[in-house]
């Protein structure tokens, strides 16, 4: 496979590095373009030289390294990596910019492909290749302190010793970096990890002199690797400064402190380098052991609703910007990022976006007003359920939200899903498109003058779902396994859990915990959360979900019956999981989900090994 290279004249052999001139007939093999390796050093596929100029209109292998990178980082790239720079793809990029701080170009430059990792392999970097499960030492160490930074999960931490979890989690990196999944560190992934320096003391770049980033003192050449206090007081700077830091203040300069970096770097006019140079340690006044910004102070007390939120503004951070971040998302504005509890641009710029749809002043500070309309700071109704009487609202499931549905589809409005009874961002994003149409306040919620042109009508609440009534004949993993009650645990991107995970191993056999009718099947793809699953519903319409599964049984496809007892696949650690087990789910007559704990417990068998006769 080859790709043009930005010289008019000159074609780059992407395998060997070589560029290629044709002139009049004859082709001369110019200096190579990229240093040769060693031999006996195996070089990644994947050179900055290639990537960086990507553009609309290219294709090839590269393009399908960028859409692999764009997926892994939770971008949606509609018809995946096809090898084709098309607008989609272009969108894509510029929507993962957007969200990193970065140039929106649509083009990828080099603080993109530094941003997505794509990166020169270091020299050392095959040192660390053959790792595998048995290896032990401060190899195993730097790989598992390499994939925490990169977000990986990482069970027992960097504990230097490379057992069945530590394969997990290198897995789980290759499946989202689109590398072949082995569970062993080959060349390819050692280099994606940028494996090969000591994180704790980063090389520094040609010019810079090294400081020894994790002391008490010293911030210039800081860069992705280093760790300690200091990457702390930087990160507590960049957000104080209004920069988004996805991971928060974590000690760990990863791809995504250098991404905040670099937008500080080019907010302000300095060289965007992604690296601590003495212009940004002044500039953000970085002091060794600087205490974290205190975060915006609420107002004296006022009896309005939400007082408490009231003024949190670019800087503010914890459980009060949580409850803000989730309010905004309910509304079904996007915010990327999540509720991360860093009130930082992203959030800024979502909270403006929901005052400029009410009509008032656009500051991107929250009002008494905001507080009161995004329910923040009293009692809300439980997600879910109605609290306004007659119209569906955000989180319910049932008859009236397919209503409300089919309303928006028949005025011309699609979305996501389509009318499947589930009010979520979608749906409250089809009615923001619809507002805005119709000239109405945008809301994203349904109101009398918003239920009176879409025509349709008020309807009495759903009950509230529970468990009751709901029971198992057979506990669905095959032990030995553990389980406990983890509903509504947050999670990432300001979700709440909605099942209980069992822990078991890879390959332990999963069965059908009731008799009915395999009615949806999912597949592991790029950027999935659930990966391989299945839902076996009963004749009343309760269904049961099984998600993150490692194979399906034999038989177990769409439309398929099954039987109590039957097994319908193996325990996983596919789409977003960091170790082998299920998901498993409970929902009453179809309806949304409840804890399953107390349906499960009484049928613990995760003491039986042997498989069911």
């Amino acid at each position: 496979m080859m790709t043009t290279s930005r010289h008019p004249r000159c074609v780059r052999l992407l395998f060997r590095g070589v560029c290629v001139a044709t002139i009049a007939g004859l082709t001369l093999a110019s200096v190579p373009a990229v240093a040769s390796a060693s031999p006996s050093t195996v070089q990644a596929p994947m050179l900055p030289q290639a990537v960086v100029g990507l553009a609309q209109g290219s294709t090839g292998a590269d393009v399908v390294t960028l859409q692999n990178a764009l997926i892994a980082a939770g971008v949606t790239v509609p018809g995946g990596a096809d090898g084709v720079f098309g607008s989609a793809t272009k969108s894509a990029l510029t929507a993962y910019q957007s969200r990193s701080g970065l140039a929106t170009t649509g083009t990828v430059d080099e603080a993109t492909a530094a941003a997505l990792g794509l990166t020169t392999p270091a020299p050392a970097a095959a040192a660390a290749s053959g790792l595998t499960v048995g290896s032990q030492g401060d190899q195993v160490k730097a790989l598992q302190t390499a994939l925490m930074a990169f977000g990986v999960f990482v069970p027992g931490g960097a504990d230097g010793v490379f057992g069945p979890a530590t394969k997990t989690a290198v897995s789980n990196f290759q499946r989202w970096n689109g590398l072949p999944i082995t569970g062993e560190v080959d060349a390819a992934t050692s280099a994606k990890l940028k494996l090969g320096s000591t994180p704790s003391t980063p090389a520094a770049p040609a010019g810079v002199a090294k400081p020894a980033a994790t002391t008490s003192t010293g911030f210039v050449g800081m860069t992705t690797g280093a760790r300690g206090d200091n990457v702390k007081v930087l990160q507590r700077a960049l957000i104080a400064a209004g920069i988004t830091v996805r991971g928060g203040a974590d000690g760990v300069f990863g791809p995504m402190t250098a991404a905040a970096l670099t937008s500080y770097q080019q907010a302000n006019g300095l060289t965007a380098n992604g690296v601590v140079d003495d212009a940004v340690a002044a500039k953000l006044a970085l002091v060794p052991g600087a205490p974290a910004p205190a975060p915006a102070p609420a107002p004296a007390p006022a009896p309005a609703a939400g007082a408490t939120h009231v003024g949190l503004t670019v800087g503010s951070n914890g459980q009060l910007v949580k409850d803000l971040q989730r309010a905004l998302m309910q509304t079904g504005l996007t915010l990327r990022g999540g509720a991360d509890g860093v009130f930082g641009n992203m959030t800024r710029a979502t909270l403006i976006e929901f005052q400029r749809a009410q009509g008032r002043e656009q500051n991107g500070v929250v009002s008494a007003t905001d507080a009161a309309e995004l329910s923040l700071g009293t009692a809300a109704a439980p997600q879910g359920v109605s609290n306004q009487a007659g119209f569906a609202v955000y989180g319910e499931r049932g008859a009236r939200v397919t209503a409300l549905q089919q309303s928006l589809i028949a005025a011309g409005i699609s979305f996501a899903g389509g009318a499947d009874g589930v009010f979520g961002a979608a749906t409250a994003s089809a009615i923001l498109n619809f507002q805005r149409r119709e000239g109405l306040p945008a809301t994203g919620k349904i109101d009398q003058a918003t239920a009176d042109r879409l025509g349709t009508v008020a309807a009495p609440a759903p009950a509230p779902t529970s468990s009751a009534g709901v029971s198992i004949d057979v506990f669905p993993v095959q032990g030995k396994c553990w389980f406990g009650d983890t509903w509504q645990a947050p999670r990432g991107g300001g979700r709440l859990h909605e099942g209980v995970d069992v822990i078991a191993a890879r390959g332990n056999l999963l069965y059908a915990a009731v008799s009915g009718t395999i009615s949806k099947v999912y597949t592991d793809t790029p950027g999935s959360l659930a990966g391989n699953g299945l839902r076996i519903a009963q004749d009343n319409g309760t269904y049961f979900t099984y998600l993150h599964m490692d194979t399906f049984g034999p038989g177990i496809v769409l439309g398929a019956t099954v039987t109590a007892g039957q097994v319908v696949g193996t325990v996983g650690s596919t789409g977003n999981s960091a170790t082998p087990h299920l998901h498993f789910e409970v929902h009453p007559n179809g309806g949304a989900a409840v804890n399953p704990y107390p349906v499960i417990k009484p049928l613990d068998a995760c003491n039986v090994t042997a498989p069911r006769a």
